[in-house]
């Protein structure tokens, strides 16, 4: 099994494209995971279902998950909802969806005469025929986990669409992701966008940008460090300081984000994370707030 999964990474490295990643999922982590500068790591809930393998140390059946990002000083938001279909301990499947709206898109192609007018002057303009922007951008995952021993292997199918006026497109993405966990230690290797597609209606196609990375994580006492290795970003390097298994402090640093923080509050009933971050263009701040409801 290990080395037919081995097979499948090196194969699709070699027919990766390099198209630019504008993926509706380039935004779906939780906001533990975003204030550890996005490094991946095994969760131990529902909320890892985006962008995460899920342990199965517990029962998570039913359990709800609920995240809300405002982006680059509110320019868009996200949205992430998440649900756990079944729980055990051989495997695990769940659900989410997401949904990112863009803020203040406005329909200017009626509003002057661009034969005349490349460039127009404010005088030139008639703002009478600017309108919103119609625009829809949604997706969803099926998170699948199937556990041996130690070791975790996840695919996640994640299907979207997106809408700019009438010109409509589908696309999905498949991730695929090996993690083991010997007791305080845990290793992750994975690809994401393994197999990537989308098509506009007007027959362009669409390639999101194969990510393969390595990450690990080591818990000494109530400190748990993390590091990833990946092809597209700088190494990350991260850390979260437990009290007393009810209140968190992350940090994380890479060259993109820069550094990166967050807070998170555990309970029996539930759990709520903060975090927050910088853009690597100065593109505005950024933040998030997720919260997982426990049925079990």
């Amino acid at each position: 099994m290990i080395k037919f999964y081995l097979v499948i990474i090196f194969t699709s490295i070699l027919l990766s494209s390099n198209n630019q990643n504008n993926s509706i999922y380039f935004f779906s982590k939780n906001a533990r995971t975003l204030s550890i500068s996005s490094i991946h790591s095994i969760s131990n809930d529902i909320n890892g279902l985006f962008y995460q393998p899920i342990n199965n140390q517990k029962n998570i059946t039913g359990n709800n998950y609920l995240s809300y990002s405002s982006i680059y000083d509110n320019q868009f938001s996200v949205l992430q909802l998440g649900y756990c279909l079944k729980s055990n301990d051989k495997s695990n499947i769940s659900i989410g969806f997401i949904k990112r709206d863009i803020n203040n898109l406005y329909d200017t192609s009626n509003a002057w005469d661009a034969n005349q007018y490349l460039i127009p002057d404010l005088n030139n303009i008639d703002y009478e025929n600017i309108s919103n922007l119609l625009y829809e951008d949604i997706g969803f995952v099926i998170s699948y986990n199937k556990y041996h021993k130690n070791k975790i292997i996840n695919l996640k199918f994640k299907p979207y669409y997106n809408r700019i006026q009438s010109n409509e497109s589908f696309g999905f993405d498949i991730d695929l992701m090996y993690g083991i966990i010997n007791n305080n230690y845990s290793i992750i290797l994975g690809v994401e966008n393994l197999i990537s597609e989308k098509k506009w209606e007007s027959n362009i196609y669409e390639k999101n940008n194969l990510k393969y990375f390595f990450s690990n994580s080591i818990k000494i006492n109530q400190i748990t460090f993390f590091s990833e290795l990946n092809n597209i970003d700088s190494k990350k390097i991260a850390l979260e300081y437990n009290f007393n298994n009810i209140f968190y402090i992350r940090f994380g640093y890479d060259s993109k984000n820069k550094e990166t923080l967050g807070f998170g509050l555990c309970s029996e009933l539930f759990d709520i994370n903060y975090a927050y971050f910088n853009s690597e263009f100065n593109l505005g701040s950024s933040s998030q707030i997720s919260i997982l409801f426990r049925t079990n």
